[in-house]
């Protein structure tokens, strides 16, 4: 449930907590969106707030509170070709919207490509700790 408005941009090279069990997989580095301004993620925040979601109160940069809380990613299917994703924004431990998304393997594709640059990050992020950890 990593916050809305983190990008991860990269794996991080060291993860504060090496072996725990993270949304993406695994603990990433990246930018945060939250205000006009994207800002780089300091390295204390980016376990905390930015690879979990729910940081309400907590993370200096959350915007007004009636913003998504976290989105939440389930794989449904694989094949040689792709994964099939279930997207979940949640509010409040509620879920607002979702959507079934393919990620195209070879290509690295996500079909329909969300428009917020932040889960289309998260998924692709997601889909590539998927595959390196489960190759098949």
């Amino acid at each position: 449930m990593p916050c809305p408005f983190f990008e991860p941009q990269h794996v991080a090279r060291q993860p504060k907590h090496p072996k725990a069990r993270l949304p993406l997989l695994d603990e990433y580095h990246g930018v945060c969106h939250a205000n006009e301004d994207v800002v780089e993620i300091p390295e204390t925040a980016r376990f905390r707030f930015c690879n979990h979601g729910y940081s309400q109160g907590e993370c200096g940069h959350r915007p007004k509170p009636d913003a998504a809380s976290c989105l939440r990613f389930e794989l449904l299917g694989r094949s040689s070709g792709y994964l099939e994703l279930l997207y979940l924004e949640e509010q409040n431990h509620v879920p607002v919207r979702w959507q079934k998304v393919i990620f195209r393997i070879t290509e690295s594709a996500l079909e329909p490509e969300p428009e917020d640059v932040c889960a289309r990050a998260q998924m692709q992020a997601f889909c590539k700790s998927y595959l390196a950890r489960f190759p098949e």
